[in-house]
């Protein structure tokens, strides 16, 4: 298997790690907006040292929270200098304000700025130093703004749901005290919001498939029940071709266009049953079930790589190699284990087609 050495940037060193997964441990054992904002505050002060940074969250209304070279957290309005940059991120929107809204921003080597989800973007987060920033830490910036970003959206998208769903089961509660009615409306809310919370943790955000976590938990259920009816079933992995060369020539926006695709392509390989998986970077995987001739999946992914770059017009192709291997529920092995040997068989694929 390629190392993420060969395949893309460098990976973020240990000591940058454990402060974004000790931030995201902290979130998510926060339930006020002012203590979020001040462990943000505090881990791009440490992280990143900027001399000011600027938060804009789209939630109901627009939302500007400003950083200073410290990390502390203040109210701000649409004078702050990095508000266009921020709001021009978030172009996909239509804005309540047109004439404060900025859409073209000139390329400033002394700022950065981000916004997340990718599609229909909330949050942007824009950070500038006062000095231009070496090409190189370029890109390890662009990865630990994103996480910040993320984490913190998703921790405040945490309180504002608790805080309505509140709202509601308090309205409830009055209107429909000691009633069997009051009751069955507050098990409904929670349900809806458990479910919400949960299909969140288990979906990618790019590609709208399940994430790695979502993989397992989906995939290991019925693979369980493969197992005990001896059923046939198959793992099949797959890694884009070329990734990182469209990031470096187009940009990494190409870059996340042809992860989308490719997401498109693997999905409609399968069928609506079959577990289907983004497990992070450029890598796929899926579970399928009853499959008699596992290897003419791989045929029909080609077959529809290649009616996708027939009929669609990108500045890339979308290529993947892949791998698959039928899972005898006599061996003995693991749903991991045969996600390693369909890694195995992919990188054997994609090494003998570039020899």
């Amino acid at each position: 298997m390629m190392s993420k050495d060969q395949a893309g940037a460098l990976p973020l060193a240990a000591s940058q790690l454990s402060v974004l997964l000790a931030l995201s441990r902290e979130l998510f054992q926060t339930d006020d907006i002012a203590s979020t904002l001040a462990l943000a505050g505090r881990t791009i002060a440490e992280m990143l040292q900027p001399e000011a940074a600027l938060l804009i969250l789209r939630n109901g209304r627009w939302v500007l929270t400003g950083f200073d070279h410290l990390g502390r957290a203040h109210d701000t309005d649409t004078a702050h200098s990095l508000y266009p940059a921020g709001m021009a991120q978030l172009s996909s929107l239509e804005s309540p304000d047109p004439d404060s809204f900025v859409e073209d921003v000139p390329p400033d080597a002394r700022m950065l700025s981000l916004a997340v989800p990718v599609h229909a973007a909330l949050a942007s987060l824009t950070f500038a130093w006062d000095r231009a920033l070496p090409e190189e830490a370029g890109d390890g910036c662009r990865r630990i703004d994103q996480t910040i970003l993320e984490l913190t959206a998703a921790a405040l998208g945490k309180i504002e749901t608790r805080t309505i769903l509140e709202q509601q089961i308090t309205q409830h509660r009055e209107n429909m005290a000691n009633t069997a009615a009051a009751h069955a409306v507050e098990l409904a809310l929670r349900d809806e919001a458990a479910t919400r919370m949960r299909m969140l943790s288990l979906t990618d955000v790019l590609t709208g498939l399940y994430n790695r976590r979502g993989f397992f938990v989906q995939a290991e259920r019925v693979f369980k029940v493969a197992q005990r009816k001896r059923a046939r079933s198959a793992v099949i992995f797959a890694d884009i071709d070329g990734l990182k060369r469209v990031n470096d020539e187009l940009g990494h926006d190409a870059g996340d266009g042809l992860i989308r695709d490719a997401a498109q392509v693997f999905r409609q390989s399968f069928r609506q049953a079959d577990v289907v998986s983004r497990l992070g970077g450029d890598e796929f995987v899926a579970y399928t079930l009853d499959d008699e001739r596992p290897r003419a999946i791989l045929d029909r992914i080609e077959a529809n790589l290649r009616a996708f770059n027939l009929m669609q017009e990108r500045p890339y192709t979308v290529s993947v190699s892949a791998g698959v291997v039928s899972c005898n529920p006599l061996s003995g092995q693991s749903l991991v284990d045969y996600v390693l040997l369909a890694d195995e068989q992919m990188y054997n694929r994609k090494r003998s087609r570039l020899h």
